[in-house]
């Protein structure tokens, strides 16, 4: 099965009908007819079924679909691309980067890059950690940008900076009066738990247990920016890392150092298949230095 019968299948399934598809796709409905028949007859088995004169895929043609999803994506990276090169523009950078960093740090880095490098377009996806590292691994994006990524083979992780961790709490909390916060301390009060099954949770989770304090978080949230803003509303407290918490306005909230000491990497990731651009080795350049100068400002 090719890619212009995935993309004919694709069409098919969003427009339940042939003749839709064929529209949308600049085809003849013939023609659209004849490329589901000889997918079918190729791979052995039905992709459709006709129900009430509606064309509904069946379950085999879901998962194709789905396992298609990254190759329509590389293709329109690839189109995309050779139409800035028609346009003779500079360059073009694609960039995966976590939730957290795509707000605490993306913003300044991209802005900073684009005010030095006019012409050059810079494109932020932002995706929880297993699909940064699947976008960077496959050609998706140039780069990416996560905390605490888990090694692969195939990629290589040039660290930024570490990080501490620090406890999030509502202004108005007895915390303020601490010049740091421990698992002892927060307890017996509502903790948000970031990134379920994450390295970060586990090293929170393991300080907690190692103050011989109960770990019982009482909300589960993805990203530890969420958490954050949970925080502001008065829901509860959170450990989080010190460039997430110095993105947001303190008004809210305050913020003291979590001990035990927690720390953990901020690292730019990139394929070991692929020579980085000097563009994108620029771009990490600027994280790199937007990061050490935050962090100077939260120390002092």
């Amino acid at each position: 099965m090719n890619l212009r019968q995935l993309e004919i299948l694709a069409a098919v399934i969003r427009t339940h009908s042939t003749i839709a598809a064929a529209q949308d796709l600049g085809m003849s409905q013939p023609a659209v007819s004849n490329s589901i028949k000889s997918a079918e007859a190729s791979l052995g088995f039905l992709l459709f079924e006709r129900i009430n004169n509606r064309l509904v895929p069946t379950p085999e043609a879901q998962v194709l679909l789905a396992e298609a999803e990254s190759l329509f994506m590389m293709r329109d990276a690839v189109m995309q691309t050779a139409a800035y090169l028609k346009a003779g523009r500079k360059g073009r950078i694609r960039v995966a980067a976590t939730a957290e960093l795509s707000e605490s740090l993306m913003p300044q880095v991209i802005s900073r890059f684009l005010k030095n490098h006019l012409g050059v377009e810079v494109a932020l996806e932002t995706h929880r950690l297993d699909t940064v590292l699947n976008y960077v691994e496959t050609g998706v994006s140039d780069i990416g940008f996560a905390m605490e990524p888990y090694p692969r083979p195939t990629l290589e992780q040039n660290p930024l900076a570490t990080l501490n961790m620090v406890c999030a709490f509502p202004r108005d909390s007895e915390l303020g009066e601490l010049q740091f916060v421990t698992p002892l301390d927060i307890g017996g009060m509502t903790l948000m738990k970031a990134g379920s099954g994450s390295r970060i949770s586990k090293l929170v989770e393991e300080a907690f247990e190692k103050s011989r304090v109960a770990y019982n978080p009482g909300i589960d949230v993805r990203f530890m920016n969420v958490a954050l803003y949970c925080v502001e509303q008065g829901v509860g407290v959170a450990i989080i890392d010190e460039l997430t918490a110095s993105c947001r306005p303190h008004g809210a909230m305050q913020i003291r150092p979590f001990r035990p000491r927690l720390q953990i990497n901020v690292a730019a990731i990139s394929s070991v298949a692929r020579p980085q651009q000097r563009l994108v080795k620029l771009l990490v350049k600027y994280a790199r230095e937007e990061i050490a100068q935050r962090l100077k400002q939260v120390s002092t």
